[in-house]
């Protein structure tokens, strides 16, 4: 977003209110807690997750979550009463449950807009009830959820998962084979998986490599882990000759790349799997991931536009399935468009809709070291939202 509206002549100013305003423990908890708990920990994580997806939304003010924020207040405030923002576009219920409790309180003269992420209603949404003006949702099918939850329908605006605006753009499979070096007539498979631990990229190529004999084509990219890209060049020597392999690293062409493929074998975060649609390129990823990528992986299975497998097996099969069936892969293509949305656009329309906010009426004369005392009181009690 910040680069569409720096290209309209916007003032933009990024804030992480996590790691700029918190502890170090609260920062490392965020940070290195999740993905440690989801690496190492997946059951409980995934029995915490379930669990808050049911909480009560009339005790939102009370949630677990709540005191990753407990420190952010005083600095959040005096931040945004310096740069004055006419809006406060926040991606996470952190920035979202933090503006709700500082509107407890305080006047915030900014239209505030949350941004929904997944294919899925996290838990913890329903403390943004109240410090979010708008809220926009990656779907139709997640607005009666967020009402049950305390949001108002007026509220919800239907936009889609803010991605790159190129990943709109159509780009035909030749011309990006060409363009990668690449057979233009065989099967290809993308790769773009990350770490993780039983289902990290490497092993997903290792399965394949043993385990497909037709002939088919492979991009695997590494992002930043150098080490296992290295690892790669110095095997594929003795990699299979019925499968080509183009190993890459950290790419910017991500876009082209997907172009390029038929499928690909990742995660369910759902920034990857947006581009994904966008792409009209079916989504083949694994069930073992925690709470929030599993449910975007059901989504996309109950849309008809994406597969999943929970075994080495399975991996093979549904690769197989689909290389097998280019109407199959044709409908999911086809299904693939009916729910893309150009989200990146419609927030930026969103945003610049809105009127210049009014700071001139805001007392300024405050000690911000007391605000975060004042505003997790004020929480507690569950104080109306001014």
């Amino acid at each position: 977003m910040k680069i569409r509206l720096n290209k309209e002549g916007h003032e933009v100013k990024v804030v992480d209110i996590v790691k700029e305003y918190s502890t170090k423990l609260q920062t490392w908890l965020i940070d290195r807690g999740y993905g440690l708990s989801v690496d190492l920990l997946r059951p409980i994580y995934d029995f915490f997750y379930n669990k808050y997806l049911k909480s009560n939304p009339k005790k939102a003010h009370l949630c677990p979550s709540q005191i990753t924020v407990k420190n952010v207040y005083g600095n959040l405030l005096k931040e945004i009463y310096e740069f004055k923002p006419d809006v406060i576009f926040g991606t996470s219920f952190y920035c979202g449950m933090a503006l709700t409790n500082l509107r407890r309180v305080y006047k915030l003269p900014s239209v505030n807009i949350v941004c929904m992420l997944d294919y899925v209603v996290s838990p913890f949404w329903e403390a943004s009830v109240g410090g979010a003006d708008y809220m926009t949702i990656t779907n139709e099918d997640f607005r009666e959820t967020l009402i049950g939850k305390g949001f108002k329908e007026e509220n919800l605006i239907c936009t889609g998962i803010p991605i790159k605006s190129d990943f709109n753009d159509f780009i035909s499979k030749s011309e990006a084979r060409e363009k990668l070096g690449l057979d233009k007539n065989l099967f290809t498979i993308l790769i773009f998986y990350g770490g993780g631990t039983f289902h990290g990229g490497y092993k997903v190529l290792k399965t394949i490599l043993k385990n497909v004999k037709d002939k088919i084509q492979i991009v695997m990219v590494n992002g930043k882990d150098e080490k296992t890209k290295q690892k790669i060049d110095k095997e594929m020597s003795k990699y299979p000759k019925n499968i080509f392999l183009k190993n890459i690293g950290f790419s910017k062409e991500i876009n082209l790349i997907m172009s390029a493929s038929d499928v690909m074998i990742g995660k369910g975060g759902g920034l990857c799997m947006t581009e994904c649609i966008n792409k009209g390129l079916p989504l083949l990823a694994s069930e073992k991931v925690p709470g929030q990528e599993f449910y975007n992986v059901r989504y996309l299975k109950e849309k008809g536009v994406g597969l999943s497998f929970n075994s080495r097996k399975e991996l093979i099969a549904k690769i197989l399935k689909l290389k097998n069936n280019p109407k199959l892969l044709k409908e999911m293509g086809d299904k693939l468009k009916t729910i893309s949305m150009n989200g990146c656009e419609e927030i930026y329309r969103l945003i610049i809709s809105q009127k210049p906010a009014d700071y001139s009426q805001i007392n300024t004369n405050i000690d911000y070291s007391k605000v975060n005392k004042i505003v997790n009181k004020a929480r507690k009690k569950n104080v109306t939202v001014v």
